[in-house]
Protein backbone atom coordinates (compact mmCIF):
# COMPACT_ATOMS: atom_id res chain seq x y z
CA UNK A 1 0.00 0.00 0.00
CA UNK A 2 1.37 3.39 -0.99
CA UNK A 3 1.20 6.24 1.50
CA UNK A 4 -0.77 9.37 0.61
CA UNK A 5 2.28 11.63 0.86
CA UNK A 6 5.60 9.83 0.59
CA UNK A 7 7.40 13.07 1.49
CA UNK A 8 7.16 13.42 5.29
CA UNK A 9 7.40 17.21 5.00
CA UNK A 10 4.00 17.42 3.29
CA UNK A 11 0.96 18.07 5.45
CA UNK A 12 -2.41 17.41 3.81
CA UNK A 13 -5.33 19.50 5.03
CA UNK A 14 -8.86 18.32 4.26
CA UNK A 15 -11.91 20.49 4.87
CA UNK A 16 -15.39 18.94 4.67
CA UNK A 17 -18.65 20.80 5.15
CA UNK A 18 -21.38 22.68 3.37
CA UNK A 19 -20.25 24.63 0.33
CA UNK A 20 -20.72 27.94 2.17
CA UNK A 21 -18.75 26.80 5.22
CA UNK A 22 -15.87 25.35 3.22
CA UNK A 23 -15.60 28.54 1.15
CA UNK A 24 -15.74 30.64 4.33
CA UNK A 25 -12.98 28.57 5.95
CA UNK A 26 -10.73 28.90 2.89
CA UNK A 27 -11.35 32.66 2.75
CA UNK A 28 -10.65 33.01 6.48
CA UNK A 29 -7.35 31.12 6.12
CA UNK A 30 -6.46 33.45 3.23
CA UNK A 31 -7.46 36.59 5.16
CA UNK A 32 -5.30 35.54 8.11
CA UNK A 33 -2.34 34.94 5.78
CA UNK A 34 -2.20 31.24 6.63
CA UNK A 35 -2.90 29.71 3.20
CA UNK A 36 -3.49 31.20 -0.23
CA UNK A 37 -7.09 30.65 -1.34
CA UNK A 38 -5.92 29.55 -4.80
CA UNK A 39 -3.78 26.73 -3.40
CA UNK A 40 -6.81 24.70 -2.27
CA UNK A 41 -8.32 22.15 -4.64
CA UNK A 42 -11.62 22.89 -6.33
CA UNK A 43 -14.64 21.94 -4.27
CA UNK A 44 -15.44 18.26 -4.70
CA UNK A 45 -18.65 16.47 -3.70
CA UNK A 46 -18.36 14.12 -0.73
CA UNK A 47 -19.54 10.62 -1.74
CA UNK A 48 -22.82 9.59 -0.11
CA UNK A 49 -23.24 13.04 1.50
CA UNK A 50 -25.44 15.12 -0.81
CA UNK A 51 -25.04 18.44 1.05
CA UNK A 52 -21.29 18.22 1.69
CA UNK A 53 -18.22 19.23 -0.30
CA UNK A 54 -14.51 18.91 0.40
CA UNK A 55 -11.32 20.72 -0.52
CA UNK A 56 -7.71 19.61 -0.07
CA UNK A 57 -4.48 21.54 0.44
CA UNK A 58 -0.98 20.05 0.47
CA UNK A 59 1.51 22.18 2.36
CA UNK A 60 5.24 21.65 2.78
CA UNK A 61 6.25 21.99 6.43
CA UNK A 62 9.77 23.30 6.94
Amino acid sequence: MQSINPDPRILTLLVIGTEDNVKAHILRQHTLGINEAGHWSKLLPVPNCPDKVMSVLNRVMV
